[in-house]
């Protein structure tokens, strides 16, 4: 897999097109982020195959760059207090159909199965 700083090479998507070369800035799963040799900076989910690692970068990525206290010295985060638990919301209740909508209804069904049935004959 490759990490943050590494130098990479993507093969080209069209024959005789030349392979693009840059240095990944971030990894989030799959993706990767690349900052390209052109300047330009995309996110890619390379298929198998396609991205080659070629080295490390001699230039520290933004998140790296930034200088870190020694352990001992570094603050814990503060621990989060328990939040209460909301209500759960009460569904509401299915309304009963109204009369004049389900004779509407037996009115449909009906009719779509006389005209399933055969013209000509009778049953």
């Amino acid at each position: 897999m490759p990490k943050v700083g590494d130098r990479v090479r993507l093969a080209s998507r069209k024959v005789g097109q030349d392979p693009r070369a840059g240095v990944i800035t971030g990894v989030r799963g799959q993706m990767i982020s690349v900052r390209w040799s052109s300047g330009e900076e995309s996110s890619i989910v390379p298929g198998p195959g396609t991205l080659t690692v070629v080295g490390r970068s001699t230039v520290r990525p933004k998140a790296a760059a930034a200088k870190r206290k020694p352990a001992a010295t570094r603050k814990r985060p503060a621990k989060k207090k328990a939040v209460p638990a909301k209500k759960k919301a009460v569904p509401a209740k299915k309304k009963a159909v109204p009369a004049k909508k389900a004779v509407a209804a037996k009115k449909k069904a009906a009719a779509g199965k006389k005209a399933a049935r055969r013209p000509g004959r009778r049953r």
